[in-house]
C-alpha cells in the first residue's frame, strides 16, 4: 500500500494523483468545503430525471439484509436431566487431587458452544466470604436453561468443595444430577450463548443471578474459554466464573463430549451503488459499485469483507466505513486513477479491491466515500448514505443487483428494487 496523505495536505497540493489518509472522517474532511453548487445542479437534474422525491423515499432497496439465516426456526433442543450412576461417588473423591492439578497446569483453550455432551458440574473453590453460587448455564431464544448450580459455603479459605457444599473426602455427596444437552439444534438461533456466575445467595430467592444482570453484562459473563483435561480416564472442563482467569470457580464432568462443526447462521449482504458527481447528469449509479458482506459463524465468528466491483469514475475515491478510510483507489497497485473498470464489457465476478469492512453496521448504512476532484484546486466531496425523502449520490441494493454500464442513465427509481 502506498504511504496516504491527510486531506489538508491534499487541498493545498499543486498537482499529483489524490491519497486519503486511513484518520477518521472529521481528521480528512470538512463538510463545508463540499461544492454546493455541483450539489444542487446534480440534485436539479435528478428531479428533472425522476420526477420530486417522496418524502417517505428511503434509499436502501434491500428491505432486508438477511440472505439468509438459521435462527428465524425455532428450536428443539435435548435438555434433560441425567442421574450419574453411583460410581459418581466414589470417582468424585478418586479425581480430585488430578483435578486440581490439572486446573492449575492445563491450558487455557477456547470453549466450543456447539457441542452435545452430558455435563455434570463437581467441583468448585471457594472465593469469598460467604455463601456463593457458582452457576453455569446456557440461554437461548431468549429462554434460560440452567444446568444446575453448585454453591459453596464458608469460602474464605478458598476451600474446594463438591455437590452440595461436601468437601471432597466426606464419601456423602448427594449431587450427582447433570444435563444431556445437544446443542446442534442451537445452530443458527441468534443469542445463543453458555455463561458462568458466582452470585451471593441474596441476589434472589434461587441464588441465581437475574436475567437482567445476566444480560446486561453479557461480556463478563460469557463463555469464550476454559480449561478441558483428562483425569483417570473421565474429561473434565473448568470454568472462570468471576472473571480472575484461575478457572477454578466451576468444573464438570463431561461425558458423550462432542464438538459440532460450525456453519454459517447469517448473511448480510448489500451492494451500495455510487454517482461522484464527477459527470453531473449521467445517473448510472457506477462509480463505485461496493459489496459488503456480513457473515456469522455459529460458533460466534463474524467476518466482514468489502469488495470493489466496478469504478466508473475518473476521480479519486477512498471508502470509509464507520468514519474509517478502508480503501483508496489511488493506493490500488494497477489501477489508475482516471481509468474506469468494469463499466463497458461488465464482468460480475470481477474485483478491483477487498478490504476488512468490521465497522460496518448494515442497519446504519455507515458507509461513505470521499471524491477529490479531477484538478488540484477542486474540492473534495464527502458523500455520505442519503437520509429518506433526500436527491441520492447513493443507493444500496440486493447483492446479485445488476449496475449500468457507462452513461446509461438508471430508467426509473423503482429500477433499485
Amino acid at each position: 500500500m502506498k504511504k496516504m496523505m491527510s486531506t489538508a495536505a491534499v487541498m493545498v497540493a499543486l498537482a499529483g494523483t489524490v491519497m486519503f489518509t486511513s484518520c477518521g472522517k472529521s481528521d480528512l474532511y470538512d463538510a463545508n468545503l463540499v461544492n454546493e453548487k455541483t450539489v444542487k445542479s446534480y440534485e436539479q437534474q435528478f428531479i428533472e430525471a425522476f420526477g420530486p422525491v417522496s418524502e417517505n423515499q428511503s434509499w436502501d432497496f434491500t428491505a432486508s439484509a438477511k440472505a439468509s439465516t438459521r435462527g428465524d426456526v425455532q428450536s428443539t433442543v435435548v435438555w434433560n436431566t441425567k442421574q450419574h450412576g453411583n460410581n459418581f461417588f466414589a470417582f468424585v473423591d478418586e479425581d480430585f487431587e488430578g483435578v486440581k492439578e490439572q486446573v492449575e497446569s492445563a491450558a487455557v483453550v477456547d470453549w466450543k458452544p456447539y457441542a452435545s455432551m452430558i455435563i455434570h458440574p463437581v467441583y468448585a473453590k471457594g472465593t469469598g466470604d460467604d455463601y456463593a453460587y457458582h452457576t453455569v448455564g446456557v440461554k437461548f431464544n431468549g429462554q434460560d436453561k440452567l444446568i444446575n448450580y453448585l454453591f459453596t459455603v464458608n469460602a474464605k479459605d478458598n476451600t474446594w468443595y463438591s455437590g452440595l457444599g461436601k468437601a471432597p473426602g466426606t464419601n456423602n455427596l448427594n449431587f450427582n444430577t447433570g444435563r444431556e444437552i445437544d446443542s446442534e439444534d442451537m445452530m443458527g438461533v441468534e443469542g445463543f450463548f453458555w455463561y458462568a456466575v458466582v452470585t451471593p445467595s441474596a441476589t434472589n430467592a434461587s441464588g441465581i443471578a437475574s436475567d437482567a444482570e445476566i444480560w446486561n453484562n453479557l461480556e463478563q459473563h460469557k463463555l469464550t474459554t476454559c480449561k478441558m483435561f483428562t483425569v483417570n480416564g473421565r474429561q473434565y472442563v473448568a470454568f472462570d466464573c468471576n472473571g480472575d482467569k484461575d478457572y477454578s470457580d466451576l468444573i464438570c464432568l463431561l461425558e458423550n463430549y462432542q464438538v459440532k462443526e460450525a456453519e454459517i447462521v447469517k448473511t448480510e449482504a448489500k451492494r451500495y451503488m455510487m454517482e461522484d458527481l464527477g459527470s453531473v447528469g449521467d445517473f448510472d449509479f457506477n462509480d463505485c459499485v461496493v459489496d459488503l458482506t456480513k457473515t456469522t459463524w455459529s460458533d460466534g465468528k463474524v467476518e466482514t469483507k468489502g469488495v470493489v466491483r466496478a469504478l466508473g469514475g475518473k476521480l479519486d475515491i477512498a471508502i470509509l466505513i464507520g468514519g474509517k478510510q478502508v480503501w483508496a483507489k489511488s493506493a490500488q497497485e494497477g489501477l489508475d486513477v482516471k481509468t474506469m473498470y468494469n463499466t463497458t464489457n461488465i464482468n460480475k465476478s470481477n474485483v478491483y479491491g477487498e478490504f476488512d469492512a468490521s465497522d460496518w453496521q448494515p442497519s446504519d448504512n455507515n458507509i461513505s466515500f470521499a471524491v477529490k476532484g479531477e484538478n488540484a484546486q477542486d474540492i473534495t466531496t464527502m458523500i455520505e448514505f442519503p437520509k429518506t425523502g433526500t436527491i441520492p449520490q447513493m443507493v444500496a441494493v440486493k447483492a446479485d443487483h445488476d449496475w449500468m454500464s457507462e452513461r446509461t442513465r438508471v430508467p426509473r427509481i423503482s429500477w433499485f428494487e
